[in-house]
């Protein structure tokens, strides 16, 4: 009996402990029972300013009082120890040199937990930490109370939108200057918007000239006048002023006492809009909506409303040294702030409040971080540049002092070109191969406007010396080439597109970002006034009328043609291949290269866009090519090999992110003279909810001038309850389009179903609506014209279309099963009646160890090897080792030799790392004597007999490629 009462004590005590709820104190009703103060008149409930509802509590303290608040006993293991913490925020009337402090008392007393909150700024600040990052010995981890001392002087502050104990602490946190030392994760480059406080402290190592030149002024000033003609590009809407005035009436900003009353602003993420609260968003809104009315249509009244509410702002926290308790991605709901600054600055310059808002406007900016150059190991820097690039240029051009404008905006220029350096690893950036990484991974979709922004700020400070570097703008090129190369005509594939699977392209701002980057010099190393290559690319891209698009024709320049060519881009695991205006994107992921970024509610049935993807966009646009959300099968996308499952276990599996990334190494491309090239894949499935675990494949594309062979061994899995299937094609129908050709017969009757038994003597000949032709000599080929039921990817809501598919059926837990097919894309008459497309290639070997391809048309030979191989009946190798892709063929008694490892070979396996692509060493045996034509660093020959031992160096999955001739 007594045990099972201790047991049943216990069990009572854990539910004491283990029920501490979080409270949100509300201050409405009256003072809580719980907080007491050294004399009961300290506290009283005040309407004079409030962070929540409507009402606050007011603490008139004197010296060294102390607020107590009594709790619930709180047992802080290790695991709350970690996540647990404290919300509220504190309304400050007069700036001063001390500080509240907080303690966090145990039974007996001892203070375990303690931090300090500096009454620096006047105005609503927030007070948000953890215990993880509260100061004390942290020894007894039983709280029973916890008390706020007030500074050695009579005072007082206002508390409200308390929060204790916080459950789950904002994992972004901000320090700011009442906090400093707030969350160690601020320095961490991937938080870059949480580190504003810490850039504060920077100096500037650029000395701040005594005056400045007439050279100096001139050019200062050269800017200045261009970023008024950008600003004057975009005119306000008669909308976005009437916006304004309706976000500001329901604001309903009051002046009360030293301060305001008025819509609570906060963050995003704790903002409650059915509350009335606003946040960034709705600031940019009202102060860039009268700004235009009082700039473009001499308001009076607008002018008034505009000085109100940056009052407003800075008094609710939007202000320098304010950290809002997080400020996570608020580059995004800030810019127009500082262009409608720009357009109001001779206002400012003259208001009284100038210094605060000039201060807000620099330090929101994070204009400080370029006091000093870039970091060269500087994580998410396309956001930076996003949207903070121009946000940057307009607060260094605000300061009242023309020396420090100066100052600021070579700092900001050096900061520029030393971030435009290729990044390591998979932080943010640009990569040797041209392609921008966001989110440990390349990410078109953060491209677009990246590019436009730098390229304006090129514009405005081309032929100063403000203009970034050679060598960064070199940088640059490289990713402005690569966004062309990858998409048609400004669009990308679906593999490339992260979580916006049927959205993202270059927009009108980027592509005149070509003309600004050409304008600024040559970066071909031909010694032209300009880059006749951008600007050629721009006249491709740009389709109306622009005095660069008129300078550019004026000095002989014709619109480029459609990139051709096959292009390697292995920082994403993918391959680029063109010609004739068409695009195919083939995407795979590894070790270092996620394959799909799935969230909660984006891209919930994207897991299979990166399992060996083949899509051919044979026009402009994915609509235009028959690719379309609305009752899309999220199974089929082209080229895949994926089991066929419901929508509901093909939903995102885990409840906030998944970029789920492979543990095979070999994924990706190579190239030969950048005409023709390989994609392969080893493709395998992650051991998450919903998915098949033991689900591998191997997979290759030989892609040779407008033929794609596609080789598949080794397709094996455990899953018995749905099918394993290789899709061909899935392509909107439309019925008066030219349906499907099965063998030559035109299908194209909605319901129609057929499936076929392709072998190597009766082969199955198909054709889609896009004049694409595909040869099937292996497999169970299905073709269907369906109206499908679908689901929406963010929102699950049911979605329908009609749609012609065919896919190779693998069955249901599938063993070793192959494919082999080719695509013919788009052939001309000419073509199809010169040219058997089956008579154009030989499979040399398709198994798990290799597929190795002979063209008979280009006379290339490509192998893509799995497993160490040796040859017995090679004319040319004897062995190669596993995991490379060659590529080779004879060319003026040369043989021209291709070799890559699409392996980054990066150490570190995590969310996004620093650690570098490492160098991989290949060692290949070569029947008889050969030798290089020319030398190449990453290549050796060594001669043994009748053998040449060939020693390769891969690097960034970049092919290594030269050219050899016989002893």
């Amino acid at each position: 009996m007594e045990k099972k009462l201790c047991i049943l004590a216990i069990f009572l005590l854990c539910i004491c402990f283990g029920r501490v709820h979080a409270q949100a104190w509300s201050f409405e009703g009256g003072i809580p029972s719980r907080l007491s103060a050294s004399c009961d008149k300290e506290l009283a409930i005040s309407e004079a300013y409030y962070k929540d509802g409507k009402k606050s509590l007011e603490w008139q303290f004197h010296p060294n009082s102390i607020l107590t608040i009594s709790n619930s006993n709180l047992l802080l293991d290790k695991d709350k120890a970690d996540k647990y913490g404290i919300t509220l925020w504190i309304y400050n009337e007069q700036p001063q040199k001390d500080s509240l402090q907080f303690q966090f008392l145990s039974p007996k007393g001892h203070i375990s937990y303690q931090f300090s909150f500096k009454l620096s700024a006047a105005g609503w600040r927030a007070c948000w930490i953890g215990f993880k990052h509260m100061l004390g010995d942290k020894k007894e981890q039983e709280i029973v109370q916890w008390r706020i001392i007030a500074p050695n002087r009579e005072g007082r502050v206002f508390i409200d939108r308390l929060t204790f104990p916080v459950k789950k602490m904002n994992l972004r946190t901000t320090p700011d200057q009442q906090m400093p030392y707030n969350n160690s994760l601020t320095f961490r480059d991937l938080w870059h918007w949480c580190r504003v406080w810490q850039w504060e402290q920077y100096q500037y190592d650029l000395p701040l000239p005594i005056a400045l030149t007439k050279n100096e002024r001139d050019e200062l000033h050269n800017v200045e006048t261009r970023l008024d003609h950008v600003l004057a590009l975009s005119m306000p809407s008669k909308e976005s002023i009437n916006d304004a005035y309706e976000t500001f009436r329901k604001a309903n900003i009051k002046r009360s006492l030293s301060g305001f009353t008025g819509a609570p602003i906060v963050a995003p993420d704790e903002l409650d809009r059915s509350k009335g609260e606003m946040s960034w968003n709705d600031i940019e809104t009202m102060l860039s909506g009268f700004a235009y009315d009082a700039h473009y249509n001499n308001s009076q009244d607008a002018e008034n409303k505009y000085f109100l509410v940056w009052d407003f702002a800075i008094d609710q926290g939007f202000a320098y040294g304010s950290g809002m308790g997080t400020n996570h991605h608020y580059g995004y709901q800030v810019r127009k702030i500082y262009s409608a600054a720009w357009l109001m600055r001779d206002k400012i310059w003259k208001s009284p409040n100038c210094d605060n808002i000039i201060s807000t406007l620099l330090f929101w900016s994070a204009l400080q971080e370029t006091r000093k150059a870039c970091t060269q190991e500087r994580d998410e820097l396309l956001d930076s540049w996003h949207t903070l690039l121009m946000p940057k240029t307009i607060a260094a051009l605000m300061q009242t002092d023309e020396r420090e404008r100066s100052r600021a905006l070579k700092g900001l220029t050096r900061w520029l070109s030393s971030s435009l350096h290729y990044t390591p690893g998979t932080i943010g950036g640009i990569k040797i191969d041209g392609t921008t990484f966001h989110h440990g991974g390349f990410y078109p979709a953060y491209t677009t406007g990246v590019l436009a922004s730098i390229g304006t700020y090129i514009s405005l400070t081309n032929g100063t010396q403000y203009e970034p570097t050679k060598e960064a703008r070199q940088v640059l090129k490289s990713a402005f080439i690569a966004m062309r190369n990858y998409c048609n005509k400004y669009e990308w594939g679906i593999g490339l597109s992260g979580r916006h699977p049927f959205s993202g392209s270059m927009k009108d701002d980027d592509i005149a970002s070509f003309a600004y980057l050409a304008l600024a010099g040559d970066l071909s190393g031909q010694g032209d006034a300009f880059d006749h290559q951008l600007a050629a690319d721009y006249l491709r891209l740009f389709t109306g009328e622009s005095k660069e698009k008129e300078f550019f024709k004026s000095q002989g320049i014709k619109a480029a043609k459609a990139p051709e060519g096959f292009f390697v881009y292995n920082y994403g695991a993918a391959g680029i291949f063109r010609r004739n205006n068409w695009m195919v994107t083939l995407k795979g992921y590894n070790t270092d290269v996620w394959g799909a970024e799935i969230y909660a509610k984006d891209n919930r049935y994207g897991r299979y866009q990166s399992y060996g993807s083949v899509q051919i966009m044979g026009q402009e646009s994915r609509k235009a090519s028959g690719y379309n959300e609305e009752g899309w099968d999220w199974n089929r996308l082209p080229g895949t090999t994926s089991i066929h499952l419901p929508f509901e276990l093909l939903d995102s599996p885990l409840p906030a992110t998944t970029m789920a990334k492979s543990r095979e190494h070999f994924s990706g491309a190579c190239s030969l003279e950048g005409k023709n090239g390989i994609f392969t894949t080893k493709l395998m499935e992650r051991d998450l909810k919903n998915f098949t675990s033991d689900f591998v494949a191997r997979k290759t594309v030989f892609c040779f001038e407008n033929r794609m062979i596609c080789l598949g061994t080794g397709i094996s899995n455990t899953n018995s309850i749905y099918p394993t299937e290789t899709t061909l094609f899935q392509s909107v129908w439309e019925k008066d389009g030219e349906g499907v050709r099965i063998n030559g017969q035109q299908k194209n009757q909605l319901g129609f179903h057929q499936n076929m038994h392709a072998t190597e003597e009766h082969p199955v000949c198909l054709q889609d609506g896009y004049r694409n032709q595909y040869y099937i000599k292996k497999g169970d080929v299905h073709v269907q014209i369906a109206h499908q039921e679908s689901r929406h990817e963010k929102n699950r809501e049911f979605t329908y279309g009609d749609f012609s598919s065919a896919w190779i059926n693998h069955g249901y837990a599938p063993q070793n099963g192959t494919y082999e097919y080719l695509v013919w894309i788009q052939p001309t008459a000419q073509e199809q009646k010169e040219i058997h497309p089956l008579d154009t290639y030989q499979v040399i070997q398709a198994d798990n160890n290799a597929h190795i391809v002979y063209d008979v048309i280009t006379g290339i030979k490509a192998y893509s090897v799995f497993e160490d191989l040796q040859f017995k009946d090679d004319l040319l190798f004897l062995e190669i080792p596993a995991e490379t892709m060659v590529m080779h063929k004879f060319s003026d008694e040369k043989l021209l030799v291709s070799i890559c490892d699409p392996n980054l070979n990066i150490q570190e396996k995590a969310y996004t790392t620093k650690s570098p692509s490492r160098p991989i060493s290949k060692r290949l045996i070569l029947c008889h004597q050969w030798e290089l034509v020319s030398e190449s660093p990453n290549v050796h020959v060594e001669h043994v007999g009748n053998q040449t031992l060939l020693d390769v160096i891969c690097q960034h999955g970049i092919p290594v490629e030269f050219s050899f001739q016989k002893k």
